[in-house]
Parts: structure tokens; sequence; C-alpha cells
């Protein structure tokens, strides 16, 4: 099936009660008759200002329901939306805008300050700005005007553009078409159906089985969205934490509250302290909904699955391999029946490893070891990137793969080992930081002569940002970091700032990150 997420969205909200919830936040709830509505108005609002197919529409906004409609309406009027992570600076804003040579910004107030230096004629190609809240702007786009379904035709190429800090310094646009997205969506081992035709889809929905899934991770990121849209196209239901800071004995709320039956999380950044409140508060909330939680982006230990499973037998914990490039490669399911080593997964079926010294396709119980990789579906390429795709979209023996760069072992078993990335690029939190990114902006700081970036083990981060310096004239961590912020995210900043008298270098004068990291930890010590 040639899927496209506007039709999906179109047939669902014609078969779907109309009182059901589609998005709810705190006490705020809007119904799927309206979801349709706005995300309609919005839609013919996006053509009426010129908007065309595959114009860019970039989105700058926490987690409320309006990143989910403008999301849900630019696929409705087959423009890309695009995210924009909301702890970036201004230049870096400038940055993604100007790459994706985006015609239209919808930004949440909070974030005027940020953008105004880049709106009102300051980037040429971008001809809407719309802001979210605070009267005026967005309510009256989605609330006034024509409200019914639009009625294109619309192709299975539309789709949308999934920015990531990847491993070549700058953020990439991965481009996904509406067909592999949801091909890929309906891969996953928790899938109740796989609908091979619209009729199969309408009857999915029809039977009313949808969950409500409350994604406790940034919606900007793909996992988040994604979630969001995989319980929507079926007609379920999603449920957003009504408070911008992650707070786990308010996410255990609002899953009681609302009924949740799926929670999507990050790894043990989330899942240990969302453990922790449980344990402290023993039969505090009513979580009998709950069936699934499911993480993606980050490693999820086997202590606090378990810690989780004490709390709430009745769970399901499903552990996703992907990246933003292709998603899929494999599963960890883990329950009171079964339970998997941190790090080992059940592969994908479409999932191979490319052995390192060679360049083989080893297949699920072959020996060895290389890099991660699949079939289609997956991710279209990187936007204006030709080199960069080629290095991860490769053709093998005349097979496509995507190859993004984890490396990974085959278990005699046939599951999978995950070895760790393979190149300078640090997972902290389920955000990804370039490394040489980091160094160039330390290097920039009157007084600080070299620098070196990695990431250090963290039980609560996955890996934290590490920063080993020359010692010499440079200022204390305070200025460090507060020299840093104008020019990065707060995510990026080191949280571990070493002095050396020497950097650790090769004699080729590359940087020597294995004894960095020596350094670094005596140093931590």
């Amino acid at each position: 099936m040639d899927w496209n997420f506007g039709d999906l969205l179109d047939a669902t909200a014609a078969n779907v009660p109309g009182d059901r919830p589609a998005i709810v936040r705190g006490d705020a709830v809007l119904s799927w008759a309206d979801f349709d509505a706005r995300t309609n108005r919005v839609a013919r609002a996006m053509r009426d200002a010129g908007l065309r197919p595959g114009d860019r529409v970039a989105i700058l906004a926490r987690n409320i329901p309006e990143f989910i409609e403008i999301a849900a309406a630019a696929f409705k009027a087959r423009v890309t939306h695009v995210n924009l992570n909301y702890r970036y600076s201004t230049a870096e804003i400038d940055y993604v805008l100007r790459d994706c040579q985006a015609a239209a910004l919808f930004y949440q107030q909070d974030f005027t300050d940020v953008v105004a230096p880049l709106i009102g004629g300051a980037i040429d190609h971008l001809v809407l700005a719309v802001g979210i809240g605070g009267g005026g702007g967005y309510g009256d786009m989605a609330g006034t005007g024509d409200a019914s379904p639009l009625r294109i035709p619309r192709s299975p190429d539309d789709g949308y553009l999934l920015y990531t800090g990847g491993t070549t310094g700058r953020p990439k646009g991965v481009m996904w078409r509406s067909v592999d997205a949801r091909r890929s969506q309906l891969e996953s081992p928790v899938a109740v159906t796989t609908p091979a035709s619209m009729e199969d889809h309408v009857a999915q929905v029809r039977r009313g089985t949808a969950g409500r899934v409350l994604p406790a991770c940034p919606l900007m990121h793909g996992a988040g969205l994604n979630s969001c849209l995989a319980e929507l196209l079926v007609g379920g239901t999603a449920v957003l934490l009504p408070f911008d800071r992650f707070d786990a004995e308010g996410l255990w709320s609002q899953a009681a509250r609302h009924g949740v039956t799926r929670i999507l999380i990050v790894g043990d950044a989330f899942a240990r302290p969302m453990a922790e409140a449980l344990i402290a508060n023993p039969g505090r909330w009513d979580l009998s909904s709950l069936r699934l939680i499911s993480s993606a982006g980050l490693m999820w230990s086997e202590e606090v699955k378990a810690a989780l499973l004490d709390a709430l037998p009745q769970l399901t914990l499903l552990d996703i391999l992907g990246a933003s490039e292709a998603s899929g490669f494999g599963y960890a399911i883990t329950n009171r029946e079964r339970s998997t080593p941190t790090g080992t997964f059940e592969p994908g079926p479409h999932t191979v490893i490319v052995a390192q010294e060679d360049g083989r396709i080893l297949s699920p119980g072959q020996a060895g070891r290389g890099w991660l990789a699949r079939r289609p579906p997956f991710g279209a390429g990187y936007h204006g990137d030709p080199e960069k795709t080629a290095s991860v979209y490769r053709e093998i023996d005349g097979q496509a793969y995507a190859v993004p760069g984890d490396m990974a072992e085959w278990l005699p078993d046939g599951r999978l080992r995950l070895l760790g990335r393979g190149s300078t690029c640090i997972n902290t939190g389920g955000e990804k930081v370039f490394v040489e990114e980091v160094e160039e902006a330390l290097k920039r700081i009157p007084g600080i002569a070299d620098a070196m970036v990695f990431g250090l083990p963290d039980p609560k981060w996955g890996s934290a940002v590490t920063a080993l310096v020359e010692a010499g004239s440079e200022p204390d961590d305070a200025a460090i970091r507060a020299a840093l912020i104008t020019d990065l995210a707060a995510y990026k900043l080191p949280r571990l700032i070493i002095r050396t008298d020497a950097m650790p270098r090769q004699a080729s004068g590359k940087s020597d990150y294995r004894r960095a990291i020596e350094i670094a930890q005596a140093g931590a010590a």
C-alpha cells in the first residue's frame, strides 16, 4: 500500500467518533472532530499563503497540542514539516531554516526573542511566520475558516524532514517519505494488525481498539512525534504532559488520570526516576490501564526494567533500536516471562550486519561484527548532502541498505548485540552532540589553546559531555560554559571539564581519544 499520512488522517477522522479525545494536555481536551477541523483549516491556510507541495514548514515548540496539529496539517497540505530543537540558539535555528530553505515558521511565543532576529525579511525564503499562543496568529488560523477536508490528490512521496545532530558537525535533515515512514511503523512487534489497504485501515479504526500514548520525551525528536502519529492514525489519543520539565511523579499522575495505555521514554534518563517514584509511592497511582512502555534512542538497563516490572507486573517493556536515518533495526522485549540483557536485541525483519573488514553481508547467526544495516523501508537520504547520503545509504550486491554508523555483532542464537557508535558522536539523554562542534567552540574562547570533547558513561544521561582542555590561562568552568552558551544549546555544554598539561595526540596530529578518556576518568576520580 502506498501510504500517505494526509490520506490516512482524513480516513481516520471520517470513521472515528467525533467526541473521542484526540489530544489531551492537563485539563485541555481536543476532540477528534475539533482536531480534524483545526488541522483542515491550518492546511488550507498554508496553501492559501502560497505554500506548495514540498515547501518546508518549520515547527519550534515544546510538547503542546499545536505541534501535532501543525505536523498533521502539513501532511494534509502536502508540505514538508521540519522539527526545530527548542534548545537551539538563534544561530543554530538560523542554520536549520537556511539549510532546509524553510518557507514558513510556526513558533511558540516562549521563543519569540530567539526567532525575532530571523523573521520580518531577515531570511528571504521565509514567507510566513506564525506565533502560537498569546492570542491571534495561530489561534485565528486554526479557529476560523473552512474546516472541511481538502480533498486533494496526494503522493506517497509526501513526507517530512527530520533534523538530527548527526556525525558531520551540523544538524542534518533526513528526508522521510510517508510511505516509508508508515511501513516502518507497521514493522513494530507490538503492532496489533498490519493493514494491507485503506479498507483494512478503516476497518481497524472502526474496531475502536486504539489506545492512549504519552510521550515523555520531546515531540521535536522523531520518536516523540512518531509515537503520537502512530496512535492518532488509528483513531487513538495523544496525552501530553502539562509541564515543561520532566517530573516522574507528575508523569505517573497524568498517566493514571487519563488512562494511558502506552508511554514512550528515552532510556534510563527517564526510566530510572520513574522507577524510583513507584518504589517511593507504592499504590499511589491507579495504572491498571498501562500496558506498554517503549524506549528509543538510549540504553535501557536490566535493573531499571526489573524495578518497573516489580511495581507494574502487567507491563511489557519494549526497547527499540533505531536511528533518524532508519528504524526497526532491533527490538528487546521484557516482561514477567522473558528478559533481555542490556544491549541485546532481536533483529528486525530486514536487519543485517555489514562486515567491517570486507563489507560482506552477515545474516543473523553468522559470526562476525560490523556495521548495523537494514534493507528498505528507510529514509530517503539527507537533504542537500549527496556525499553524506551516499555514505549512509549504500548499495551492496545490488541491494539498497541504510548504514547509519552503529556497530554490532551477531550472537549464536540469532540475536544481535549493540557495540556502540563508530563515529565521534555523543548520545546524551537522547540528544546527539557532535564533538568537533563543541571543540571548535571551546577553542574560540580566549585562553583555551586546545580542547578535546568526548562522552563518559553516566547513569542518568547515558553519556556525559566531557571536555579536556589544555591547562594555562583558560577561564574557570563557569566562565567557559557562559561563553559557550552563546553559540551552543545547553545540552551540548560539557558537564565535566578536565585540565591537562599536554593534550594527547597521535604522531599525525589527530586526537587520541582513548588516551583523553583515560586522563579524564583519572581527573574525575
